[in-house]
Order: structure tokens, then sequence, then C-alpha cells
């Protein structure tokens, strides 16, 4: 009966043995052939202007473009227009459809309206480095520096701006009286901001050293207190997804709470690019700059990142 039950065990993992490799080849099979597909699509893009240009379509029997570009490359009648739209744009940038080539066309989406003869190469540089979700949040801060610099000839930024709110009756007549005749909504929102700033501090875990990167739990509630969960860079209003140690862990091996800041994942990636400025300030003087400092202690950590994420993308 013991044979008979050791017998089970070892069919049993070898059926598991099996299994998993039968899943990771498979897998592997599927991803070769899945990158293979993107690359045709990638090409067949690219050659939509000439198929449009000398109406190929037409002269090999097929009644539309579309109906070409479906039947022979799968592609949708919003997938053509779109690459038709973006080539146009790019056709005198070769550095965004070299990136094109490399990584599709949505790679360059974000950086099409933005981008000129003489920008082309640093935005391809960013389009080549860049997801295009964290791409389109770069420049979208660019955008917004440019407002902020009265140099640029694109306006200025106002320094207030307007918002509304809803609240109960009760709410509003006690900061009705707490703001006065005479005074006024900065004033008053700026106090209790402060109030609430002060609350948090007295509450303030110490800094904890140590070689483990798991933040303790009430440093971690602190961090994300000060924002309520909120990515903490200038202007963003995106759910917090990483805490971000503004110094780099594995430079100081600390947990301080006034140097970890809870980030989006985009604002998160481009601080690793080196792409933030004032980091060693308060976040509320971060900018976005165009590109990293090479001098700074932390772009050899950041460099390791960068290859790690592609790995990993990669693998």
């Amino acid at each position: 009966m013991k044979n008979f039950k050791k017998l089970t065990k070892i069919n049993m993992k070898n059926e598991n043995y099996f299994e998993k490799g039968m899943i990771d080849t498979l897998h592997c099979q599927f991803k070769r052939y899945g990158t293979n597909a993107k690359e045709w699509v990638r090409k067949c893009v690219l050659l939509l202007p000439e198929i449009e240009k000398y109406e190929v379509w037409r002269k090999k029997k097929f009644g539309s473009i579309y109906e070409y570009a479906a039947k022979l490359a799968g592609m949708s009648r919003v997938a053509v227009d779109d690459a038709l739209r973006i080539l146009k744009k790019i056709e005198d940038k070769p550095e965004l459809k070299k990136v094109v080539e490399e990584k599709g066309i949505n790679s360059v989406r974000p950086v099409v309206s933005i981008a000129n003869v003489e920008t082309a190469g640093f935005w391809a540089e960013k389009a080549r480095i860049m997801s295009k979700h964290t791409l389109e949040v770069y420049v979208k801060e660019v955008r917004k520096n440019d407002l902020a610099n009265p140099r640029t000839g694109t306006g200025i930024q106002p320094e207030k701006v307007t918002i509304s709110m809803e609240l109960s009756r009760n709410v509003a007549e006690k900061l009705e009286k707490l703001k006065g005749a005479q005074g006024n909504w900065d004033d008053l929102i700026g106090q209790l901001l402060e109030l609430r700033e002060k609350q948090l501090e007295d509450n303030k875990p110490q800094e904890v050293a140590t070689d483990s990167r798991h933040i303790p739990n009430k440093i971690r509630r602190y961090v994300t207190a000060k924002t309520n969960n909120q990515c903490a860079f200038p202007g963003c209003g995106r759910a917090c997804e990483i805490l971000h140690h503004a110094d780099r862990f594995a430079l100081q091996k600390v947990h301080n709470p006034d140097r970890i800041v809870p980030l989006c994942e985009e604002h998160e990636r481009l601080a690793h690019l080196g792409l933030v400025g004032n980091e060693i300030g308060p976040v509320e003087k971060w900018v976005i700059r165009n590109e990293a400092d090479k001098k700074d202690i932390k772009y050899s950590i950041d460099r390791k990142v960068a290859k790690y994420r592609l790995l990993w993308l990669s693998g």
C-alpha cells in the first residue's frame, strides 16, 4: 500500500512537470508568434502611404484601401485612417518614422502634435525609452511648462483657479462664518490646510534604516494620507500607485517619511528616467526637465532601474 502511494505521488509529480513544461512551451510559441505578428503589422502600416499614393489597392482589384488592408493585414478602417494621419504628420521627420519601425505607430502618437522638424530627434529619443502612457504624461508636463514660461510666447499659466464644490448647507454656513465678511476663501482654505498638515506632522513616524525594501505600515499610512492617496506631483490628480524614494533607497537604505512620495506610475517612471528636476526639494517645487542630469548621484541607479524594467518587459 505504501509503495502504491509512493508511486502515485511520483506519477503526479511527473505529470505536474510535464504540464508545466507544456505550458511554458505554449507560452513561448504564442509570444513568439505574437511578436512576429506585431512586427509584420508595423511593416504593413509603414507601406500604407505608398499604397494610397499609387492606388495599389485599385490596381489589384480591391474596392478600397480599407478592403485591401482588412483582407491582407487584418486592419480596421479606423486603424488605416489613424495610421495615414500620423504618418502624414511625421513624413518629414525620419527620426520618428524610425521609432514607428521599431515600436509601432502608437509609440509616437503622443508627440505628433508637438514635434517639429527641429525637435523630432528629441521626441524620438523620448518615444524610444518611454511607454505610450508615460510619454503622454511627459508631453502634458512639457506643455504645462511652456504655458508657465513667458519666454515661450505661449502665455502665462494663471495663478488663480476656480473650483466648484457641493457642500451641505450646514458645512457651507460654517465655512462662510469662518471666512467672515471681509475675508477671502484662499486665506481660509490655506489656514485649514496648515492645520491638517500640522496634525499629520505631529503624528509623523520616525525614519527606519534597514536593508529591507518593505516600507513599514506606519510610514506608508503617513505618506499616503498627505495626499489622500493621490499622486503628489504638482497638478496631477491620478491615484497613487507607487511610493517613490526621492533619495533612492539603493543609495540611502532608509525609509524616510519626508522623502517618500506617493506617485502615479507615469510620474514615477519619469522620476527614474531622471526627468524630474528639483527632486531634492519639496514636491511642490518639482518640475519636468528635458534631459537627465548625468552628474547626479542618482543617475547610475536610475539607469539600472530602467535596464531592469526593459528586461522585465521583454522577458
